[in-house]
């Protein structure tokens, strides 16, 4: 039977990486190495953002192990297409890392779209740096998507800015609130309703451990993984 869950990388310092490291139930494998033994005992594996991990997916998919990307660093909407389709005939779940949903700003959106206090939703304002990539659109379309749940007949505006990280401002019928991840990453929510003073809360936000949390209970209670980014097909 297999149980292991396996992470391929070069970098124990990245991102990922530092979120893994708190998890003792997955086992880190420097893609360099010959990894053929630990693939027969493997139930799942994360693949770093490595720029030539596509011999470690290859081999994943041949294997039949669902596979976490962690971010889609390479990846054009046609090689996006190939995986899903692969993924598909295998019938495993394949996803990526780094949603800004797992943001802790983010989360508080969610939650007050949810509650209804900001009334009848009327605009999602989405502000971010320059010269974003796909993997960039692709967490953008994911939040927007999960957001707009609760608003559906909601207006969209984007605007670039270098130098205030990401701020996403939700406009509703009673007021509106906004969320900011600060280049540093710290995380920034504030609401302003019509009968009400302005609030403002900050704090540091973990995401990718969250999300890894979450994979991993995903994996070990057999569960879909519909909290995390879906390849597109």
């Amino acid at each position: 039977m297999r149980e292991d869950i396996i992470y391929f990388t070069r970098n124990l310092q990245s991102p990922c990486s530092r979120a893994v490291n708190k998890r003792p139930d997955v086992k880190i494998i420097n893609p360099d190495t010959d990894y053929t033994e630990q693939l027969a005992n493997a139930k799942a594996a994360i693949v770093d953002e490595d720029e030539d991990r596509q011999e470690v997916i290859k081999a994943l998919l041949k294997e039949k192990l669902p596979v976490a990307l962690c971010g889609l660093i390479g990846e054009t909407p046609d090689s996006l297409k190939r995986l899903c389709a692969a993924a598909k005939r295998r019938h495993i779940q394949v996803c990526w890392i780094g949603s800004w949903r797992y943001e802790w700003a983010m989360a508080r959106m969610k939650e007050t779209i949810t509650s209804g206090v900001l009334g009848n939703i009327q605009q999602f304002k989405l502000t971010k740096p320059e010269g974003m990539g796909i993997f960039e659109r692709l967490r953008d379309d994911d939040l927007l998507n999960w957001l707009a749940a609760y608003g559906n007949d909601a207006a969209y505006a984007f605007e670039e800015i270098n130098g205030i990280g990401y701020r996403l401002t939700t406009t509703g019928s009673r007021g509106s609130a906004t969320a900011t991840i600060a280049p540093d990453g710290k995380n920034e929510f504030a609401i302003a309703l019509c009968d009400e003073q302005p609030r403002v809360d900050s704090q540091p936000s973990a995401p990718m451990e969250a999300e890894i949390g979450y994979l991993l209970f995903a994996i070990n209670t057999g569960r879909p993984w519909t909290m995390l980014g879906r390849i597109p097909n």
